[in-house]
């Protein structure tokens, strides 16, 4: 598969005009933690799937898969349990034309500018905002978010402005606009300190630290609309992009994203054996909190408070596996138990919550060998952990999952990460060091008696 990178994206970028940026920089206008990078999942769906095909992915995060496999004409499918995630993926699946957003932009904007106006010639200095209050300015009314850490993470003006950028964009006629106005609402609170709308360093490292430092109104719409101009001019740049690959009017046929979905149950409206690839990263052991690290930017988007949307206890590796039983279930798996190390597995609570992170991996995969039809691929990352200075193989639990359901293993090769995109450890447990490499794994569901299986590999088959 790695081999196989460079020759493939190669190929791929003829598709493209050399004015026009790469797919990559396109997703920069929001941070998303551990995003693999375009090149990989390019590559994946240059070498195994065919213009027309259909590629899932359940665990699609930002959307950098279903991107990929658009730009390659492919059908696409994301899912994804996280808000964020779900509302990222459908902003670069469904964008419009630049025009269409200038003409939008300067709408916007002027609603905008009066709220302001509105909240500065109303402001007291007594106001003293409380998560879940509604605040008048002018004929409008504030809704704030029911976070109980709002007057912690954000100083009392600064929570009304966001208030009144959140009511702007509910506003807005048009769905995917009040997306993109929410989004960038979001990459205005997650930008790095000092740039961030918020008192939080690092929110994307899960467990902020708080600095404070002032904020003004004229300032705060000068950031936030900064952010929503790059935003707009991303997606902007990828309909040109969709519109050169012959896609752009057809995106609501080509895509569909299902969120909030746990890929550990069924994904409705999809018939086994349709997808001829799946491309994604499941979620590490302990290692990235996406809803804590999504709570102050998220509880702005539809008001409520983080508790009340989808609760951390049911994200793939954050759970605390209660009532699992994980010596039964390692005792039907004794290849599984024996990477696990003795430390690991005499703590009780430590050894059935790994246990059960390894036992959600096995149903994401049966999902996925449902789904994917006979002879079709799935192209896993996964990293490595450390857990009480004990290295857990993962990825080499991930095949030996697969194949005792009857995946075929057709490679396992370690990708370096790049310095600057290198994650590190949260709390006492993480990947494996700072995260230098991880895994990608090429399965194969077995093709039918009989059949002959082709595969695409740079324009040719073999």
């Amino acid at each position: 598969m790695l081999r196989l990178m460079k020759r493939a994206v190669k190929t791929s970028r003829k598709v493209f005009d050399s004015q026009r940026e790469g797919l990559e920089s396109l997703h920069r206008f929001h941070s998303y933690c551990a995003r693999f990078p375009s090149e990989l999942a390019e590559a994946a769906i240059a070498n195994y799937s065919n213009p027309g095909d259909s590629v899932l992915d359940p665990f699609c995060g930002s959307g950098t898969t279903l991107v990929a496999g658009l730009t390659h004409g492919r059908k696409v499918i994301g899912a994804d349990i996280d808000v964020l995630a779900g509302m990222l993926s459908e902003v670069k699946c469904f964008v419009r034309s630049p025009s269409d957003y200038k003409r939008w932009r300067s709408r916007f904007g002027a609603k905008l500018e009066g709220i302001f106006t509105d909240i500065e010639n109303e402001w007291s200095r007594s106001l003293s905002p409380r998560p879940g209050a509604t605040l008048s300015f002018g004929s409008r009314a504030l809704g704030l978010p029911g976070f109980e850490e709002l007057n912690y993470w954000f100083p009392p003006q600064l929570t009304v402005a966001l208030a009144g950028i959140a009511e702007a964009a509910h506003e807005c006629r048009e769905p995917h606009y009040e997306k993109v106005a929410l989004v960038s609402l979001s990459a205005s609170i997650v930008a790095k300190w000092p740039n961030t709308l918020s008192y939080a360093m690092d929110i994307d490292h899960t467990r902020p630290h708080r600095q404070v430092q002032q904020f003004r109104l004229n300032g705060v719409l000068r950031a936030y609309l900064a952010r929503l101009d790059r935003t707009i001019g991303c997606l902007g740049n990828l309909y040109k992009i969709y519109d050169t690959c012959g896609v752009a009017e057809k995106l609501p046929s080509l895509a569909r994203i299902a969120c909030p979905h746990d890929a550990r149950e069924p994904l409705p409206n999809v018939q086994e054996g349709s997808q001829a690839l799946v491309v994604t990263s499941p979620p590490y052991f302990n290692a990235v909190d996406y809803p804590r690290a999504h709570r102050m930017s998220v509880c702005w988007m539809n008001g409520y408070a983080p508790t009340d949307l989808t609760s951390r206890h049911d994200y793939i590796g954050l759970h605390g596996a209660s009532g699992f039983d994980s010596d039964e279930w390692l005792s039907a798996r004794p290849e599984i138990r024996r990477l696990i190390a003795r430390d690991i597995l005499t703590n009780e609570s430590l050894g059935r919550r790994l246990s059960g992170f390894f036992a959600d991996l096995e149903k994401v995969l049966r999902e996925i060998r449902k789904v994917l039809r006979p002879g079709g691929h799935a192209v896993i990352v996964i990293g490595d952990n450390v857990i009480k200075g004990q290295r857990v193989a993962s990825h080499s639990a991930m095949v030996q999952l697969a194949q005792a359901i009857d995946f075929q293993k057709l490679e396992a090769s370690q990708r370096k990460i790049a310095t600057l995109r290198r994650r590190y450890p949260v709390g006492p447990f993480g990947f494996d060091g700072p995260m230098t490499h991880e895994f990608i794994l090429v399965l194969r569901k077995p093709p039918s008696k009989g059949s002959a299986v082709k595969r695409r590999t740079h324009g040719r088959k073999r």
